[in-house]
């Protein structure tokens, strides 16, 4: 039987206007009264996954693709890429001479060597100065990405790359960080195994989780990856496609 529902953010609980729908807070407010457990699963950072509803902060959060959990506001669990391995990824971003932004996220704080209206971050024009701590994960876009792949096949045995393409974003990420990763962590804290927890999501970030959610569920609106590792495909974001399915699973 599920008892945990597992919901990314964007473009799956969130509508497109980025808002909640009345119908999904009052889904996950009845599941959560039916005795039932529910978790945000996102790519987000915390500073971003926290702005959402008020009736739903309380909820435990998987941030940053699986870097990190937080619950009850404090962060339990963290993958991150080692200081040295950080610096040397981010010295050879700069070193192919990338026209393009290059972002660090450390601690909660986005570092960007160029200025962007796109990203809530601090402007550090040497983002050298920072690249001495760990980092939760390296960010830049696809394109830029792509154009220095041939000095990037190296990268170290601790990182890897998540490109989306619906977001045009390359991330670099510890090589143990995945949503699904972060929830089997969890779920074992919790003493549930995965086959109870339906989860839902819409890119290539959530693939793993809906893949070994004891009911993997794509939005309408995912891309093709997760639709095929999918149990069931509900309808998009715009349309409730996650309250459509936490309504059944209330009936059964």
């Amino acid at each position: 039987m599920i008892s945990v529902i597992a919901v990314d953010l964007d473009e799956t609980l969130l509508r497109n206007d980025g808002s909640v729908s009345p119908r999904s807070l009052t889904a996950l407010a009845d599941w959560e009264n039916a005795g039932h457990r529910a978790v945000i699963a996102t790519g987000r950072p915390p500073r971003s996954a926290r702005r959402i509803p008020e009736p739903l902060l309380h909820l435990p959060c998987v941030c940053y693709n699986g870097a990190a959990i937080y619950q009850n506001g404090t962060q339990s669990y963290a993958q991150t890429i080692a200081a040295p391995d950080a610096r040397w990824i981010v010295e050879r971003l700069l070193a192919a001479g990338l026209s393009g932004w290059i972002g660090i996220e450390i601690d909660d704080v986005l570092y960007i060597n160029q200025r962007s209206e796109r990203w809530g971050h601090v402007y550090t024009p040497d983002l050298l100065t920072v690249a001495e701590q760990p980092a939760a994960k390296i960010l830049l876009s696809m394109r830029d990405y792509l154009a220095a792949e041939s000095t990037m096949k190296a990268l170290p045995d601790s990182s890897k790359v998540l490109l989306s393409e619906k977001y045009d974003l390359a991330q670099i990420m510890p090589i143990q960080s995945s949503k699904a990763t972060a929830l089997h962590h969890l779920m074992s804290e919790w003493g549930i195994s995965m086959d109870h927890v339906a989860a839902f999501g819409d890119d290539v970030n959530d693939v793993e989780m809906v893949a070994e959610a004891g009911l993997g569920v794509a939005m309408d609106n995912a891309v093709d990856e997760v639709k095929a590792v999918a149990d069931r495909i509900t309808a998009s974001n715009d349309r409730d496609g996650v309250a459509l399915v936490v309504e059944e699973l209330l009936q059964r």
